[in-house]
């Protein structure tokens, strides 16, 4: 009972740390991608949070049989090299033992993969594609950075805002007009005292009426240019470009895409991929234990990069058939011989060993 806590906390201390290391190496470029949209206006910033929550089980869902996978290498390559692995072959525990006494903590992680991506990750995205679509609906004005040049549609613009932003002060426009047979690309620059959102039946609900200002249309190495002084002048200021998906499968719960599986290749795949993380922890966790045997004068990150390129190899695989089952040309159930040849590797390696040392033992003999 002592050795089996000793190592089911030995891995998963090891596993959950690397799987957190990961994680923040991982949703880093990430939240810098979010920053740089809300920096640019395309995604409000009281959003940015919430957005990254529910894109986190995303990267779990494959990052927890990764840190599971490399935590088994560190933890049992250290009991090899520090040969407590062999004291305890000594004493009669062989590698049966040590897969049963794995089996907990094997099991807790692949119950926590089976929830980001069989629940967790569907209602995230889900989630996620709900608030950008309501961000699609929102007014221009409500993400409009204040003091800053940014892009709005075609446009550059330049405005200060009043505190309930309603009203656009000290407007600046910056817009390129396309070259014509004619004439070549000219400049449009729009100065305006203020500017408010108006209802127009023309423009539609994202004119804008400009107040007290100036249109100017230049023309660079020219000398000639329209200068034009108006009151009033309204224009329509594009909504930002937020991605919103349409009949995004990976938003689609669990239950409904084992039912639209039968009539949709993509949904066929898209459930393979989910049972597919699922089902690739136990495998993953066979594959470790005899690629952790090290030896004390090799040390125990020798076989750590050769088992990494094993691991992406399976995931690889695994998002090619979805590529192929998406493109009907592979069945729906070649996700299992994907399994398949790593379960039978993995048993192969496993049983493999033992053979391989008495074959030693007995040639020494």
């Amino acid at each position: 009972m002592i050795i089996r806590r000793y190592l089911a906390t030995q891995v998963l201390a090891t596993s959950f740390a690397v799987a957190g290391l990961l994680t923040v190496i991982l949703m880093s470029s990430r939240v810098i991608q979010f920053f740089e949209k809300a920096a640019n206006g395309k995604i409000a910033v009281d959003l940015l949070t919430a957005v990254l929550w529910y894109r986190l089980p995303g990267f779990l869902e494959l990052i927890l049989p990764l840190g599971l996978f490399i935590g088994l290498l560190l933890a049992l390559g250290r009991l090899y090299l520090d040969n407590e692995m062999a004291v305890l072959a000594a004493a009669g525990v062989g590698p049966s033992h040590v897969i049963r006494w794995l089996l907990p903590a094997t099991a807790l992680v692949t119950v926590l993969t089976a929830v980001m991506a069989l629940w967790w990750s569907p209602s995230g995205v889900a989630e996620s594609d709900r608030i950008y679509a309501e961000q699609a609906n929102r007014s221009t004005f409500e993400l409009i950075q204040p003091g800053r040049f940014q892009r709005v549609g075609e446009r550059m613009l330049y405005a200060d805002m009043s505190p309930d932003k309603s009203v656009l002060r000290s407007v600046i426009l910056l817009e390129t007009q396309a070259a014509t047979a004619t004439d070549g690309e000219r400049q449009i620059i729009v100065r305006a005292r203020e500017g408010r959102r108006v209802k127009d039946p023309v423009l539609g609900p994202d004119a804008v009426e400009l107040l007290d200002g100036e249109r100017w249309l230049l023309r660079a190495g020219a000398a000639d240019y329209q200068r034009v002084a108006f009151e009033r002048y309204r224009m329509r200021l594009k909504q930002m470009e937020v991605p919103v998906m349409d009949n995004n499968l990976a938003a689609l719960s669990t239950p409904a895409l084992w039912q639209a599986r039968s009539d949709s290749p993509k949904a066929a795949a898209e459930w393979g991929w989910r049972t597919s993380l699922v089902l690739m922890v136990p495998i993953i966790a066979l594959l470790a234990l005899p690629l952790a045997k090290v030896n004390p004068r090799q040390g125990r990150y020798l076989k750590l990069l050769p088992a990494i390129v094993l691991y992406l190899s399976y995931v690889v695989l695994l998002a090619a058939v979805k590529n192929g089952v998406e493109k009907e040309s592979l069945a729906a159930s070649a996700n299992l011989g994907v399994h398949a040849i790593y379960l039978v590797l993995a048993l192969v390696m496993l049983l493999g060993a033992p053979r391989r040392n008495a074959a030693s033992r007995s040639v020494s003999t």
